[in-house]
């Protein structure tokens, strides 16, 4: 999976969101054979991604503020 860090995030936030990974079927599962709990998706290239601590914090920040 790509990597996401906070200088791509900060180029293009809407490009990329943060989704439950047992809400949805086609999400990727870890290396051990279970679902993420959290997985990010590129909109614009229809793939999960994984986001840097730096970037999943602000999305979970995000989340809850809202």
């Amino acid at each position: 999976m790509k990597k996401i860090n906070n200088e791509t995030f900060s180029k293009h936030p809407s490009r990329f969101e943060l989704r439950k990974g047992k809400e949805h079927r086609d999400s990727p599962k870890c290396s051990y054979g279970n679902s993420y709990r959290w997985i990010g998706y590129d909109l614009e290239t229809k793939e999960y991604v994984r986001f840097t601590k730096g970037v999943f914090k602000k999305l979970i920040r995000s989340k809850i503020d809202n």
